[in-house]
């Protein structure tokens, strides 16, 4: 509905990459949860609870070698939306497409293979009984991506490609530190041969010294293998180093998107500005202060959501308080049209960059 006025002319993606085919994509994307109501409601026959509204009409679309990275606060929908296009939950409506192909009845295992995923916490994502030679084996003659034969060599190049010893093929993920369990998600991954990786928080559980490898680890194999990655995070500095586009998601809905140094250098939403004013930074003077480069009045965006501004709140965007944007609450700057109108946001492709706010088609701060 609304775009951004101009857009920075140095942005990070390669100018072909526009031009390339997109290798994964969904179209209004609902992902809702029933909500069970206190014994108390059901003796009162009251009204039963409306659902959460997780993933409440997202679009995105990737393309062969781009990097999308998925941002927001925890609770946003990100790792919903993630596992939703895994094909982990089934989609309550919308589409998920791959190379071209509707994924509406659930991805076939010759297509679930091509989408991959690398888990947050590295140690409950891997199965303690088994050795990571066991796991990796189990994978590759089940999807018979390699001759039985073989399995034994593929297992140690993918302990190679990763960077770890062809001795870690005998031993269980305890006996790992928590960046090398990450690089055996990584490998159990990659094993299937995916195209596409999605990185779900994948250096959020780490340290930070480990954080920095495993993420050149996974900026070298994306050049390596040609992949193909949605990087799903809530730090925005890892973000902007990793991703060609960037998303941000707030609650349940994506409400900007746009090149990455075009996010960055000039945001359109004010959540966008809140969530980069939030970045660590040198101060360069005692009075200069964290967001002191956004705009006014956007600056000012309070940090933290009112009481009942949380996923279980979702439904209210139907519902009177709610009918409008849902950022309206925390927003300095809403108006009128923000609480009668909903936010909606173009469908991918018709701008390099757009925003889900009425401020943006408005610009000279003219209320219609």
């Amino acid at each position: 509905m609304s775009s951004q006025a101009g857009t920075p002319a140095q942005t990070r993606p390669d100018a072909s990459a526009g031009t390339r085919p997109e290798v994964l994509g969904v179209t209004d994307l609902k992902q809702y949860f029933a909500v069970s109501a206190p014994w108390t409601a059901r003796l009162a026959r009251s009204a039963p609870i409306e659902p959460v509204k997780a993933v409440d009409g997202v679009s995105l679309s990737l393309r062969e070698g781009e990097t999308l990275g998925l941002v927001g606060e925890s609770g946003c929908g990100k790792s919903t939306l993630s596992r939703t296009i895994l094909g982990l939950y089934a989609p309550t409506a919308g589409e998920i497409r791959y190379a071209g192909t509707s994924l509406s009845g659930g991805p076939s295992r010759a297509q679930r293979r091509h989408v991959q995923m690398v888990f947050q916490d590295p140690y409950s994502s891997l199965n303690p009984r088994m050795s990571v030679g066991q796991m990796l084996t189990e994978l590759l003659r089940y999807h018979k991506i390699v001759p039985s034969a073989e399995t034994g060599n593929r297992c140690r190049e993918l302990m190679d490609l990763v960077g770890l010893p062809q001795q870690a093929l005998g031993r269980r993920p305890r006996q790992f530190s928590g960046g090398q369990r990450q690089r055996i998600g990584i490998a159990r991954a990659l094993a299937l041969e995916p195209k596409v990786l999605i990185a779900d928080e994948a250096v959020s559980a780490l340290d930070v010294s480990v954080q920095a490898t495993i993420i050149n680890l996974l900026i070298d194999l994306k050049t390596e293998l040609d992949l193909s990655m949605v990087f799903v995070s809530h730090n925005m500095a890892v973000v902007r180093q990793v991703s060609d586009r960037v998303a941000v998601m707030y609650r349940g809905r994506i409400v900007e998107t746009g090149p990455t140094d075009a996010v960055f250098g000039a945001p359109s939403h004010p959540y966008t500005k809140l969530l980069i004013g939030s970045v660590p930074r040198m101060l360069a003077a005692p009075t200069q202060t964290a967001g002191e480069n956004l705009a006014d009045p956007l600056a000012a965006v309070d940090g933290e959501p009112e009481a009942d501004d949380s996923p279980y709140s979702a439904h209210k965007v139907e519902h009177g308080e709610g009918h409008g944007c849902r950022f309206r609450p925390r927003c300095p700057v809403a108006f009128d049209r923000c609480s009668t109108e909903p936010d909606l946001l173009p469908l991918p492709g018709i701008t390099p960059q757009c925003a889900a706010c009425w401020h943006v088609e408005t610009p000279d701060g003219e209320h219609a």
